[in-house]
């Protein structure tokens, strides 16, 4: 009996840990990765925290400026691929290419999940929400 109870509570223990894997959302369930725009803009603001770091920019396009938010990988992943929040300069324009979502809220800004982002006469850097080693469902690279 005392055998079965502790099997019981190690499996609770273990799937108690392992949910916060499955609670992840899939990045394809909305964001469209068969199609990459690329857009270029002035960052706005930075929401650099977890669980996904968020880039809000102005875009000009033509006569117009649309607002866009793009979600980008973690801090933890971001730190351990070297890139950090000063690395990004608000008063330089940046080019994102992202994944554009299948639908935006009517009023709210556009929205897209992050793959690469170039900073002005910067290198290419790899934002992309990544699982761990670089492999999973939403990074299968």
């Amino acid at each position: 009996m005392r055998k079965s109870n502790a099997v019981s509570t190690a499996v609770v223990f273990i799937a108690a840990l392992a949910a916060p894997l499955f609670a992840h959302h899939s990045v394809s369930s909305q964001f469209d990765s068969t199609r990459t725009t690329t857009i270029s803009g002035m960052v706005t603001k930075i929401d650099w925290a977890n669980p996904h770091v968020w880039i809000y920019l102005t875009v000009n396009n033509g006569n117009q400026t649309i607002p866009w938010r793009v979600q980008i990988a973690g801090p933890g992943a971001l730190k351990q691929a070297g890139i950090d929040k000063g690395m990004i300069d608000l008063a330089k324009p940046i080019t994102l290419e992202v994944w554009p979502a299948y639908s935006d809220e009517i009023g709210a800004p556009r929205s897209g999940n992050g793959r690469t982002l170039t900073l002005q006469g910067g290198p290419k850097l790899d934002v992309s929400d990544k699982w761990p080693q670089g492999k999973g469902p939403n990074n299968p690279r």
